[in-house]
């Protein structure tokens, strides 16, 4: 480590310690994997010939699912629509009509296609949190309380009861309010579908129907909806489950609650704050609050919730959706056409741990996974999802960032479809896009780049770099790099605390996700970083998976030395990449003798 000479003071201190602990976060925790994602998106279209392939895997998943004799939920009663897209179009998409359907009232049914409504539950939620974030009157660290008042009076005396002044609309949208989940349904006590038989035969104590604890709505199909000052009164009235931002727990309440806090702030009912600041804006015009004809719609056979009102419950899961209008909504997310960057950045991150497994967090209010199980490499994955179900209908919705990819699947019928299908189309996606992202990767980066001594007055500019995409392993790998006539891989690799043997060891380059088109050329910036290589005879610590990335450490003369601003021409093949800490542009073998003004300017001179 370099020599530093330092205050005996607080930032003297902190200093130190970062210094030190970059050196045990290199030295010790050998299990690190360079962070994720590890290529740019793919701009993948219909017409690009990778897709060929993938829809053929794709339609064979399909296939199998419904043939297969491992299956274990029934296909004759069973319909789903099932789409996959990027940022810019739908890329592939399938749709199965159950051959024994539901009853019909209004019309006859017809087969599902990519405009088939289906009941999407609580998808919803994610409605109710994009409105949020376009309303600029509401503050996400205001207390609730602030956009509903009536939850500070009449609540319960009790000293488990709910104090809404301490619940902000953060922690109500990211399930970390600790209040109840339902408003009234699902009881035990009443609802035949949860217990068809009579409680009193399962050991439960026998409860009168009209037992106040039951609530006033929607305690079964037959009641009437839930009004807000029904919820309201629910939520005053139910103990917490936690202290609030102890920790998440799922509540439906939560979000009927934040969907009444939005109608009182702009006067419009629910379902038209949805309409005018989300669907008419994405054309999303089959999606509503109010059930379809049940002919532009799929209904399954047995008890379903395809004609039931949620009331003020709405925000919480009352939307009915297309697979079409789907696929609007996530490219809209994806390319964040509604908000800004920054904003939806924010949005698709974790807010809490999962109740239960590692890999799960919660967010605003999504359900993420981050899998290590999905790419040769074992790096994580971060799968964005939100779920959704209603007696009759399974829904999920998937963003998949790294890959630039969004996907959903409604099924009607087998809720057990919706595990399998998720399951065995998520593998197959995503392998097939990192294979598709490596493969362009390698062509468009992998090579050697030198500096042109005729371009520089500078002495010794022995300079270069060799960059390698290799069959397994994260991003691009720096496989030599030469600064001034010295090995500059060493000097980085000594800076970032990295063992003398060299084969301990490597250095990669991330993708930063940031990127500007000139026109006939686009700037891209990549992050350099390193980490210790696997080392089986090494003794296993618990600390292995304690692993914090910092890319941005090592600066000379004002600039970091580990950005790398390469720089793509018309074709998206690099042309030269631009190294500001070195005060270097150095260009692509084949390339080295064209003409290439963009990088004199953005490359700071000597």
């Amino acid at each position: 480590m370099p020599l530093l000479y330092l205050r005996h003071d607080g930032y003297g201190s902190i200093l130190i310690a970062r210094l030190v602990l970059l050196c045990l976060a290199a030295r010790v925790f050998a299990s690190c994997q360079t962070p994720g994602p590890a290529f740019p998106p793919l701009r993948l279209t219909n017409s690009s010939p990778s897709l060929k392939e993938l829809t053929t895997k794709l339609n064979d998943v399909i296939s199998g699912a419904l043939d297969g004799e491992d299956t274990y939920w029934s296909e004759s009663t069973t319909s789903f629509a099932i789409q996959l897209t990027s940022a810019d179009e739908t890329l592939w998409s399938s749709y199965f009509t159950a051959k024994i359907l539901g009853e019909y009232k209004d019309s006859e049914p017809t087969l599902v296609t990519g405009d088939t409504a289906f009941r999407a539950a609580s998808i919803t939620k994610t409605f109710t949190v994009y409105a949020l974030l376009l309303e600029k009157r509401i503050n996400l660290e205001d207390a609730i309380t602030k956009y509903l008042p009536a939850l500070k009076d009449g609540h319960m005396k009790d000293k488990w009861a709910v104090d809404f002044d301490q619940i902000t609309i953060r922690s109500l949208a990211s399930q970390l309010s600790g209040i109840a989940r339902e408003t009234g349904q699902s009881d035990l006590a009443l609802d035949r579908h949860e217990m068809p038989e009579e409680p009193v035969k399962n050991g439960f104590p026998p409860i009168r129907a009209d037992d106040e604890h039951l609530g006033p709505c929607q305690k079964t199909e037959s009641d009437r909806p839930c009004t807000a000052s029904d919820v309201i009164g629910r939520a005053r009235n139910r103990s917490m489950v936690f202290y609030p931002n102890y920790r998440s727990t799922y509540s439906n309440v939560a979000y009927s609650l934040l969907g009444l806090a939005l109608e009182n702030v702009t006067g419009q009912a629910f379902p038209d704050i949805i309409a005018s600041s989300i669907l008419e804006p994405l054309g999303m015009h089959s999606t509503s609050f109010s059930k379809p004809k049940d002919a532009e719609g799929v209904i399954p056979y047995g008890f379903n919730n395809w004609r039931t009102d949620l009331g003020a419950d709405n925000p919480t899961g009352g939307i009915y959706c297309t697979a079409n209008d789907f696929s609007k909504y996530l490219r809209s997310i994806l390319s964040s056409l509604l908000l800004p960057r920054a904003v939806t950045n924010a949005w698709l991150k974790p807010h809490s741990w999962g109740m239960s497994g590692v890999m799960s967090a919660t967010g605003m209010p999504w359900e993420i996974l981050r899998s290590t199980k999905l790419t040769k490499d074992g790096r994580g994955v971060d799968v964005i999802t939100k779920a959704g179900g209603l007696w009759g209908y399974s829904s999920l919705i998937v963003l998949m960032p790294e890959f630039g990819l969004g996907m959903t699947i409604l099924v009607a019928g087998d809720h057990r479809a919706l595990g399998e299908l998720t399951a065995r189309l998520t593998g197959t996606i995503v392998s097939a896009f990192e294979e598709f992202a490596r493969t362009e990767t390698r062509r468009a980066f992998a090579g050697s780049y030198a500096a042109i001594s005729a371009r520089d007055s500078l002495p010794s500019m022995n300079s270069s770099l060799v960059l390698a995409v290799d069959d397994v392993g994260p991003g691009i790998r720096i496989a030599a790099w030469i600064s001034r006539d010295v090995d500059f891989l060493k000097v980085y690799g000594h800076l970032k605390g990295m063992p003398d043997d060299k084969d301990a060891w490597e250095a990669r380059l991330i993708p930063s996700n940031l990127e500007h088109d000139y026109g006939t050329v686009r700037e891209e910036i990549w992050r350099a970083t390193a980490t210790l290589k696997p080392n089986a005879a090494r003794k296993s610590s618990v600390w292995d998976d304690f692993c914090l990335t910092d890319v941005d450490f090592l600066t000379y003369g004002g600039f970091s030395i580990e950005e790398f601003r390469f720089i793509r021409g018309r074709n998206g093949e690099v042309e030269s990449v631009v190294l500001n800490g070195l005060r270097i542009t150095l260009f692509k073998e084949e390339r080295s003798s064209q003409n290439s003004g963009p990088q004199e300017i953005m490359m700071i001179q000597e």
